[in-house]
């Protein structure tokens, strides 16, 4: 960025010191008129703020809980989300928010009335339409600088390895036991970090795998059955397990010492209670 872009958008800027922290903050649609005057996309003007120590307003309430340059980190960080009903939707919008600029979203389902009690994209007006492609759509509709590519496809063992050669962490947001194997297989493979997550009713349960952990779904799931049909789950239990599952995800994404690696969180939603149960 030339320093006569950097001095005119400090000049535009506002300073906001919270905590006795201090930066500089500029409003989105100066860093998107500046791009579109110069043919750029509006991901690398955000990108070149940052660079900058100037906040794009979108992001303000995120400091100084991120730093500028945790900030900057997770914009130029790629997280592959599989799977965008329940679970991987709120991880979408949550990752979005949070400012990571690269999101790879995968599912070649499509929504269904079933779907309406617990899946964040889910309305009378999506019926029909791929959870992924739907997604992406919202997604560049609430942050328009993002960079955001949908798969209208399912991932399995063959294609799996491209998407996350293209990734730093991927999330697990599946309800097919053989497409999770395949998923955990092939993150170990890559050397990729995946966060994973499952639900069932009121209760759910979180952990972080990360490269050299082996065959951990064989420890999850060894004696599960490939196919244990549909069961029942509830809207909140599903919203914070992604949330649970995005915050592990930001922990690793800035080189943080993840919270769930070779531990079990187990959510009993009836009891309210939390436990982090070894995996030997």
């Amino acid at each position: 960025m030339s320093s006569d872009a950097a001095a005119s958008w400090r000049s535009r800027a506002q300073v906001l010191v919270r905590r006795g922290q201090e930066c500089l903050v500029i409003p989105d649609q100066d860093l998107f008129a500046w791009s579109a005057g110069l043919g750029l996309p509006a991901w690398q003007a955000f990108a070149m703020a940052l660079a900058a120590g100037i906040l794009p307003a979108s992001l303000e309430r995120n400091f100084p809980a991120l730093g500028l340059k945790e900030q900057l980190r997770l914009w130029h960080c790629s997280a592959l989300i599989v799977g965008l009903g329940g679970l991987g939707g709120f991880q979408a919008t949550l990752l979005a928010r949070l400012g990571i600029g690269r999101l790879l979203l995968a599912d070649g389902d499509a929504f269904s009335l079933t779907n309406l009690n617990r899946q964040l994209f889910a309305t009378p007006a999506t019926l029909g339409r791929n959870k992924a492609v739907t997604a992406a759509q919202h997604l560049q509709a609430v942050h328009p600088a993002l960079q955001v590519v949908a798969m209208d496809h399912y991932l399995n063992a063959a294609n799996l390895p491209a998407y996350l050669a293209q990734s730093q962490v991927a999330l697990d947001a599946l309800d097919s036991l053989p497409a999770r194997r395949d998923l955990f297989a092939a993150a170990q493979a890559a050397g990729v970090p995946l966060v994973h997550g499952a639900v069932q009713g009121v209760s759910c349960q979180v952990t972080t795998i990360l490269p050299g952990d082996g065959d951990v779904y064989q420890e999850l799931y060894g004696a599960a059955p490939a196919d244990a049909g549909s069961p029942e789950v509830l809207a909140p239990i599903v919203s914070l397990t992604a949330s649970l599952q995005v915050q592990e995800a930001v922990r690793l994404l800035l080189g943080r010492p993840p919270a769930y690696h070779r531990l079990l969180a187990y959510m009993d939603g009836e009891l309210g209670r939390l436990e982090l149960l070894p995996l030997d």
